[in-house]
């Protein structure tokens, strides 16, 4: 039985009313982890980002990311999400894997790719309000949609400062990143 419901992106997060259906909104609960893709796409020292035009936390700002659908592979998903909601067309072949993990509440798998451009020409799809690129402290942190991935994000901002990009395995629950290459994120040492 699911704890939550996750109805397709929208996590309304009522529990089932039995074995299939969500309590709540009705949506089907279907069996099996959802593989969420994100993109963290750099310009410099600058991270893009998106200000959500739906819910949960519509009007805030989020990295562009989205939930897999069948047929396609990680890498075609990330690309597709990121197009979708930045106008941003980078092709599969461009985006090299970041981290993953997964986030046992919600019953999602995360994986996230890296991407850098120079120049980039982005404009808000159907699920974004704005598009932007933020430096660390440009970015306003208040406004961030999903703040306990925090960590995520100061990971990515600790990665620009120092050259050099990890490939982190997240612990979600403890909000930290292992870097597979053996170190830990210099943004859980803090």
């Amino acid at each position: 039985m699911y704890r939550y419901c996750g109805n397709g992106g929208a996590a309304c997060g009522a529990p089932p009313d039995g074995a299939t259906r969500c309590a709540a909104c009705g949506a089907l609960a279907l069996p099996g982890p959802k593989v969420l893709v994100a993109c963290f796409v750099f310009q410099g020292d600058r991270l893009l980002w998106m200000r959500r035009a739906h819910d949960p936390q519509r009007g805030y700002w989020a990295v562009p990311a989205g939930f897999m659908e069948l047929g396609e592979t990680l890498e075609e998903a990330a690309a597709r999400e990121l197009r979708e909601e930045t106008g941003l067309v980078l092709a599969p072949s461009e985006l090299r894997l970041y981290s993953l993990g997964s986030i046992t509440q919600i019953n999602e798998v995360y994986v996230a790719f890296r991407a850098s451009v120079q120049d980039a020409r982005c404009e808000p799809g159907p699920e974004a309000l704005d598009v932007r690129f933020f430096a660390e402290a440009e970015l306003p942190w208040d406004q961030v949609a999903f703040p306990h991935a925090n960590y995520s994000i100061q990971m990515a901002y600790d990665d620009i400062r120092r050259g050099r990009f990890g490939l982190y395995l997240a612990q979600h629950d403890r909000g930290e990143l292992v870097d597979q290459f053996g170190h830990l994120a210099e943004s859980d040492r803090r």
